[in-house]
């Protein structure tokens, strides 16, 4: 039997019903009543064919006067010749402006992004200090297309952890991580593992502003970013880290790594000054697009509520 939790999180991805016993599958069956006859159809009744010829000739001679009135005034008119509109040239419609190396598809990212002097500075800086240099970055081209930068959700010292992509458009307007369609999935498998996303945990994206189109993150963007990502993890200070999706993965996996191989495990690596439990799942946009996937996304979540549940009792003991 499923736990009360793990049942609410299949509801909240809306994966159907659950199993059933086969005893009580039958025990359904054959309670089921038999279903009624179908009522007996009858015949329609055939139209009266009498006096058929009749009608007709009874109908002719009541149009013959108004189709001969018609026919009169047709003849006496003047027939007027049907107004053409002339032909319109075709006009071209103007050219779409072609996104230059300053445009849409400038992806680039200036040296400073990669200076060890930024870095320094980044990984000293306390929570206040590193929302503005958030703020303020403008390494990378896509910082000038962006609303605002989306720094995360949380507060220093929380034991989970959830890394995303980068903002979309939602969360570009809005300046807050995951407020669009996959930020309502979300907060459905939250509520569901009774997790508040207000106190229990932080969420954060790999990069902190918008790709156009919601792209998929460059590896450069990614790099220059990464020390954001780094600091904020060693503020957070959490004991377990989720990764929504591969560019998510990446930061602990490499780029290589696909991402099915690496679900299912509870992985441990040394980031911000000591170790902690990684955990991959995919990516809540993912699953809006290919809901195929959510029952491997149940089973992940299932573990994330495992891995959590055996961190509190290890903290309990130790605290005895």
């Amino acid at each position: 039997m499923l736990d009360k939790r793990k049942t609410e999180l299949w509801n909240a991805l809306n994966l159907g019903p659950q199993w059933v016993e086969r005893g009580e599958l039958l025990s359904l069956a054959e309670q089921a009543e038999e279903p009624e006859a179908a009522p007996a159809l009858t015949e329609a009744p055939k139209p009266a064919i009498e006096n058929r010829a009749a009608v007709r000739s009874e109908a002719v001679q009541k149009a013959a006067p108004q189709a001969a009135q018609r026919a009169a005034s047709a003849h006496s008119a003047p027939r007027e010749m049907p107004h053409r509109t002339p032909p319109q040239p075709v006009r071209k419609a103007a050219a779409e402006p072609q996104n230059t190396a300053h445009g849409m598809n400038d992806r680039s990212v200036s040296a400073e992004g990669f200076s060890s002097e930024r870095q320094e500075k980044i990984l000293h800086a306390d929570w206040t200090e590193l929302k503005q240099l958030v703020h303020d970055c403008k390494v990378c081209a896509i910082s000038r297309q962006r609303i605002q930068p989306v720094f995360g959700e949380g507060e220093p010292k929380r034991r989970l952890m959830l890394i995303g992509e980068a903002p979309g458009r939602e969360e570009d307007s809005q300046g807050k991580p995951f407020v669009g369609p996959s930020g309502k999935l979300l907060d459905h498998i939250l509520e569901a593992c009774g997790l508040d996303r207000q106190k229990d945990l932080g969420i954060f994206n790999m990069l902190k502003c918008r790709p156009p189109m919601n792209a998929t993150p460059e590896k450069s963007e990614k790099i220059a970013c990464q020390p954001f990502l780094d600091r904020q993890i060693e503020l957070i200070d959490p004991d377990l880290i989720v990764a929504m999706g591969k560019p998510a993965a990446s930061r602990f996996f490499g780029e290589a790594k696909a991402l099915n191989p690496l679900r299912g495990k509870v992985h441990e690596f040394n980031v911000g000054g000591r170790n902690r439990k990684v955990i991959v799942t995919f990516h809540p946009s993912y699953l809006l697009r290919s809901p195929g996937e959510k029952r491997k996304a149940w089973l992940d979540w299932g573990l994330i509520l495992d891995t959590l549940e055996g961190l509190t009792s290890n903290v309990e003991r130790n605290s005895l």
